[in-house]
């Protein structure tokens, strides 16, 4: 319907929605303000909408239908469809509801809501469309540009700004529609190149050649008391993202995260005003590093005034402006870092996951820190012993040359002490090694990942009786691993 429109309007406290684009395409919003709304207000209704631009809008003031969902670390509560909830997601209601990336999302603006830009996940069309061969969550984005989302993202401490996640499906009656707000690791965003369903099976799996990626450029998020930008799955390429006075700048649990030209701001320095008037409870970090199972590059980044401010943590800035600290109108908490490592797991390890090149800190407090939420003072996990990281330029370790990031807790031994002239940072810990330092000439460092196995049925208690993940159920050694040669015959 390329002749189709809706354009300079105003929607004024409606009970439902402000516009609903339903099994359309090519169509266009845009130059629209919509304040004071009920349930999601820019629409995208069963999720086979495409190629349509929803442009330069305003969405202001949404509330969401119901007790707004929240949970406890990745997970919600499910919520299903009744008489009074037709849509099982409205109790996350958001500016934009966009449940098919293949359409242009450019230039519109987010305030309130229990998300600013909601991107569920679809396996499946929906309602009159439900039975059309088709998977939403495959498609490849068109343009996301210059959006911008604020004052969101306050009943749940992962439900970000920018939130992609969250899958909406129906129930085994095939009627009844069942949404997860959190994160749900059976229904994955997959961006395909080939398209399964024409090939007759949707749920064929989509080849690492097949893969796409969705991209989002000239992105803002500011006042955010959870995460500017969230994403559970899908391969994406994040351009020019801002954060300003958030908890957490992004969150990516994927195998395939570009983020370049980023800026990081966790504290402006202006009051953040909130309706619980209390800054540090509000994080003050940057980006978290997770355990296992993603690929991350990091590119042309800045981070500025993240991390808290102490004399504990003065190692790299002793500016009396650094960081953030304890003010009840624009401090952040005390464990508040620029980068953070997640090690509460035994039972899931780091591989080889992450690379930095051309990273500023400006004004930064604590830069590191090793996070195992069940306290400091724990036994050490295999996964807080494993953390690693290839700053391939040394702009994170101050080397300005190649260098190797690993794990300083004391228990790795001298995993990652490979030779004298490594550098131990103390407020992860961690140690930094320059690639270049190798004894053969001409060599250089690198990090590998060894998987190795011998016995399943010893194997096959990981997880469960032995080695947990943040559960505390012991992981005893049964052998170790060393490197070879006379400095290393004590480890």
């Amino acid at each position: 319907c390329e002749d189709c429109y809706f354009r300079d309007s105003s929607v004024h406290r409606s009970f439902y929605r402000c516009i609903s684009i339903h099994g359309t395409h090519n169509t266009t919003t845009s130059e629209n303000v919509a304040y004071d709304v009920i349930g999601y207000c820019y629409y995208l209704e069963d999720g086979i909408e495409e190629d349509n631009t929803i442009s330069y809008n305003l969405a202001a003031h949404i509330h969401t239908i119901g007790v707004p969902i929240s949970g406890s670390g990745q997970t919600t509560a499910l919520t299903y469809q009744s008489q009074s909830l037709t849509l099982p997601a409205d109790v996350t209601a958001a500016g934009y509801y966009i449940t098919n990336v293949h359409n242009n999302i450019i230039g519109n603006a987010a305030s309130g809501g229990w998300a600013g830009f909601a991107f569920p996940v679809l396996y499946s069309p929906l309602g009159p469309h439900k039975n059309i061969n088709y998977r939403p969550s495959s498609q490849i984005s068109l343009v996301i540009d210059g959006n911008t989302a604020h004052s969101t993202g306050w009943w749940w401490d992962h439900a970000g700004a920018f939130y992609l996640g969250g899958a909406l499906y129906y129930d085994t009656d095939g009627i009844t529609l069942v949404y997860n707000a959190g994160r749900d690791q059976s229904h994955i965003r997959h961006p395909c190149l080939v398209d399964k369903c024409a090939e007759g099976n949707c749920n064929n799996y989509c080849y690492g050649h097949q893969r796409g990626w969705n991209r989002m450029t000239n992105t803002k998020a500011f006042l955010v008391p959870s995460v500017g930008m969230n994403s559970w799955s899908g391969r994406m390429e994040v351009n020019g993202y801002e954060a300003h006075d958030v908890a957490l700048a992004l969150e990516a649990l994927e195998s395939g995260f570009w983020i370049d030209d980023m800026l990081v701001v966790c504290r402006t320095g202006e009051n953040l005003i909130m309706p619980y008037q209390y800054a540090p409870y509000v994080r003050g970090d940057g980006f978290f590093w997770y355990d296992t199972g993603q690929e991350h590059i990091m590119t042309n980044s800045t981070f500025r005034n993240c991390g808290y401010r102490s004399e504990a943590y003065n190692q790299y800035d002793t500016s009396p402006t650094r960081g953030c600290g304890d003010d009840a109108y624009n401090g952040c908490r005390s464990g508040s870092t620029v980068y953070g490592f997640l090690t509460h797991s035994d039972q899931f390890t780091p591989e080889l996951m992450q690379g930095t090149k051309d990273i500023s800190f400006e004004d930064c407090g604590r830069r590191f820190r090793l996070y195992d939420f069940n306290g400091d003072n724990q036994v050490s996990t295999v996964s807080g012993r494993g953390q690693n990281w290839v700053d391939v330029d040394g702009s994170v370790s101050g080397f300005n040359e190649a260098t190797l990031i690993g794990s300083g807790l004391l228990d790795a031994g001298l995993w990652w002490k490979v030779e004298s002239q490594v550098v131990d940072d103390p407020q992860g810990p961690l140690v930094f090694i320059k690639e270049n330092n190798g004894n053969v000439a001409g060599s250089s460092r690198g990090l590998g990942h060894i998987r190795l196995s011998w016995d399943d049925a010893l194997h096959n208690t990981v997880g469960g009786t032995a080695c947990g993940n943040g559960n505390q159920v012991p992981c005893n050694a049964v052998g170790y691993v060393r490197h070879y040669g006379s400095m290393f015959q004590s480890d």
